[in-house]
This record gives structure tokens, sequence and C-alpha cells, in this order.
């Protein structure tokens, strides 16, 4: 009679690393399977996240001191160390005064070039947003320099600043920034947009750069209007570098 245990007879004479290699096979086959499935949960996530890109992303908790500064409108920036880059510079081809900052590539400590990501300062809403902004033409552009040779009026002021974005933050400031070469698609009057949100590109838009069609000299200005006046009026490049240490916290 034949034993019950006699097609099993096979199995009894495997050798031990068998069983290993047996062992090794259905782990790998497991974990893969697990590491497809988180991936495919991760690209959900991501395509979600994608699609709801008007969705406000959340900040990580931050002391009360921190949330009331601002962050440089572009990343990884530093004070300008340039006199020529801070509000209060003289203009002379318009006898006057720069109202604001400008970002540039050799005196901001980070590479600055057309294109280069803006994030919103701070937390607020938008109040300007030129998503249909036009150039001057050149003989325009020739008629305005001529006309603020001796001083520029607001509406000279607005039209030298070039394509633009305005943000009201929550405390009643406003942040104006200039010579952006685009602004954020889906970015609109009213919208509110939380602290790190990019909202447009570096660019040279109102320059003579921007008028004749050039990409070179990229830089990004960048006002903190206070009531009628602006942050840095009145003061020298000292004083104005020491309140900005604590105007800007970071990132």
């Amino acid at each position: 009679m034949r034993s019950a245990l006699a097609p099993l007879a096979p199995l009894t004479r495997l050798r031990p690393g068998w069983y290993l290699l047996a062992f090794l096979v259905v782990y790998a086959l497991v974990v893969t399977l697990q590491w497809r499935a988180a991936a495919a949960e991760l690209r959900d996530v991501r395509m979600t996240e994608a699609a709801a890109g008007s969705a406000e992303p959340v900040e990580p908790a931050r002391s009360a001191a921190v949330e009331s500064g601002l962050w440089f409108p572009v990343p990884g920036a530093r004070i300008p160390s340039d006199d020529d880059h801070l509000p209060g510079a003289a203009r002379a081809y318009r006898a006057g005064v720069a109202e604001g900052f400008t970002f540039w590539p050799e005196t901001s400590g980070v590479p600055i070039v057309h294109g280069t990501p803006v994030i919103a300062a701070g937390s607020g809403e938008v109040i300007r947003a030129d998503v249909g902004y036009v150039e001057p033409s050149p003989s325009e552009w020739e008629a305005l320099l001529v006309r603020v040779d001796g001083g520029a009026d607001d509406t000279d002021l607005d039209l030298l600043r070039g394509r633009q974005v305005w943000l009201r933050l929550d405390d009643g400031r406003v942040l104006r920034y200039g010579h952006l070469a685009s602004v954020r698609s889906g970015l609109s009057v009213g919208q509110r947009v939380p602290r790190g949100r990019v909202i447009g590109t570096v660019g040279n838009s109102g320059t003579p750069d921007g008028v004749a069609g050039r990409a070179g000299n990229a830089r990004l200005h960048f006002e903190v209007r206070e009531g009628d006046t602006y942050f840095g009026a009145d003061l020298a490049p000292d004083e104005v570098r020491l309140a900005a240490t604590s105007l800007f916290t970071g990132p």
C-alpha cells in the first residue's frame, strides 16, 4: 500500500536555502504591491491638489511675532546690499526717489532671472492684477521719459512700474509688485491669497528692455505702502536696513 505522504516526498528533500529563497520572493512581491498602491495614492492626491489650484496652503503654526512679519517676495532673498536698490534711493531720470525695494540678482543673495517665481509676502486680498498688461510703444515710452524729467506724478509712477499685482494685507498695508513678467493664472481682484502663494514672475515690464521686447535686466520692484507713504520714507540707507530686519521675517 502506497504511503499517503508519498506526494510530499519531493518537498521533504528541499534544502533550507530554497525555503528562504521562496520566502524572499513572496516578501518582495508583497512589498512591491504595497509600494505601487502607495505611489498610486500619492499620485491621486497630487492630481487632486493640482485640480484644486485655488486651494490655500496651510502654514505651520508660528509665533505671533513671526506671523506679523513679511516674507521676502523672492524666496531666499535678502535685503538688497546696494543703497540704490533701497526705498528712498535717488531716481535722477525722474527727479524723484524709489518708493520700494528693487531685488536684483547681484545684490539680493539669490539668482533672479526673467520668470523667477514671486510670492505673496503676506496674506491678504488682491486689489490689482494686471493680467492684460500691454507694454507702451517705443514712442509712448520716450514721451513718458520726457514728461517725467522734472518729476513724476502718481499716474506716471504707475506706468513706470510696468505690470503689477497689489495685495492689501489684513492690517491695511498694501504690497505693490512691479516689473512683473506675468501674473499667476487665475489670480483676480477680490481673491484672497495666503502668504507664500506664487502670484507672478519676475520680469522687466515698464523698463527700456521690456519696451524693446528683451528679457534682460529682470528685477522685482516691491513696495510696502503704509497709508499715504511707503516703508523707508525719509530714512537713510542704514536706517532702512535696520528697520527692514524687523519688516522681513523669512523665509
